[in-house]
């Protein structure tokens, strides 16, 4: 069987991740100078956004010609518990502890020490960010049901929580930072 392994295809999606959230920046970056009146920086903004989209479809065409020259055989595996429903999806790999305006947070999964460390931020300031996951709101009022993406209502919020323990640590940093607020965060392994 020839596919890539595991671990290279999640470092691909993380790498995946890592390009969208950077390309989010620029943009961001890119309508604050539209708001400063500084086009030269609109500009470079664009420029880097457009060689980022560039990068991730070069790097998906390299995939997909591996995908090509080297097609997957699968064979079907008897598995007893194939059709098991008591099967959950595995419970592992850590959890965050932020230490944030005083406070340690440590929730037992990553959704939860997210959500918690988002409202001690403040969700109406975060909001005002305009982040976003996977293209969908990070913080909104509605529901997203066009979408795949797991959302928590909180209150009159809901948050999109579809993040593993890279893109929380980055968001909460960025996020952190756009606020000016000091923050600390360590993956905690199990």
């Amino acid at each position: 069987m020839n596919r890539l392994p595991e671990t290279v295809t999640s470092k691909f999606t993380e790498l995946f991740a890592a390009l969208h959230y950077a390309a989010d920046n620029l943009k961001i970056v890119g309508q604050e100078a539209i708001l400063g009146g500084d086009f030269s920086q609109v500009i470079d903004s664009m420029e880097a956004c457009k060689k980022l989209q560039a990068l991730e479809a070069d790097i998906k065409t390299a995939i997909s010609h591996f995908h090509n020259q080297y097609p997957t055989h699968l064979m079907e595996k008897h598995s007893p518990n194939k059709h098991d429903k008591k099967i959950t999806r595995k419970r592992g790999g850590g959890h965050l502890r932020v230490s944030v305006a005083g406070r340690v947070i440590e929730e037992t999964t990553i959704r939860e020490t997210f959500t918690e460390t988002l409202k001690v931020f403040g969700l109406k300031r975060v909001e005002e960010l305009s982040k976003t996951v996977a293209k969908t709101p990070l913080l909104s009022r509605t529901k997203n049901n066009g979408g795949y993406q797991a959302q928590w209502q909180c209150g009159d919020w809901y948050i999109t929580t579809n993040v593993n323990k890279v893109t929380a640590k980055m968001m909460l940093e960025d996020i952190a930072k756009a606020l000016n607020e000091p923050l600390k965060i360590e993956c905690i392994e199990q």
